[in-house]
């Protein structure tokens, strides 16, 4: 296997756009492990924890591992979630490819990643907006997002901090819009999906009658709009 071998997509490759320079990762759910080797390859970590819950994908990891001769630099390690690490190892924490609920429950239940020296990068594949209502209530802020086109899909990849002090009352509408803006196709189709979910929903909220979270959706609905124009 050679270094033109491993392909991170895109989706991943934003995931790697986020991770800090010279810092110590973890890859939780790691699959081929194709993340932490692709930024050992380039010089852009000290170390790594690749970690999976399921034995077949890290053995997978640990034999592309050892074909790059990285074993110094990255561990695989079997975990659930961040389970199996402590909070000494790790600075960076990638947790991609999964849904936004499970995403959530894993930084929910970590208490030393309640910190503001610790970033985290975040790739929900489903419940974004779960995933932005959990982290904003437990005082994390959203320092960056962004969408990109992978595979005839697209995706959103976000940059969390713990910086409670910083962290405003939640913005309901945020919750739906992220830090999007718009500023390119892949964050419009985001988006324009987005509202059609939000239209949805809308209609099933005036079907059971007026509700608070009414004018949320139609405020989210308008911004939007008005990102997409």
């Amino acid at each position: 296997m050679k270094e033109s071998d491993i392909h991170l997509g895109e989706r991943l490759h934003l995931c790697a756009s986020f991770v800090r320079e010279g810092t110590r990762l973890c890859d939780v759910g790691t699959d081929h492990a194709y993340l932490p080797i692709w930024l050992a390859l380039h010089n852009r970590i000290i170390s790594a924890l690749a970690c999976d819950v399921r034995e077949g994908p890290l053995s997978t990891a640990k034999s592309n591992i050892s074909r790059f001769h990285l074993q110094k630099l990255i561990t695989p390690r079997l975990s659930d979630g961040l389970r199996a690490v402590q909070s000494q190892e790790v600075e960076d924490i990638v947790i991609a490819g999964m849904g936004g609920d499970l995403i959530a429950r894993i930084v929910t239940e970590t208490p030393w990643l309640y910190h503001p020296e610790k970033l985290l990068i975040l790739q929900p594949m489903t419940k974004p907006s779960h995933l932005r209502a959990a982290m904003a209530g437990r005082g994390f802020t959203l320092l960056q997002e962004e969408a990109v086109y992978d595979e005839h899909r697209v995706y959103t990849v976000m940059k969390y901090r713990y910086l409670p002090r910083e962290c405003k009352e939640t913005d309901s509408v945020q919750i739906y819009t992220g830090a999007l803006t718009g500023k390119n196709a892949a964050e419009r189709e985001y988006l324009l999906r987005q509202s059609h979910y939000l239209q949805q929903k809308l209609f099933g909220l005036l079907r059971g009658g007026d509700s608070p979270q009414t004018k949320v959706l139609v405020d989210a609905l308008q911004k939007i709009e008005d990102m997409c124009l």
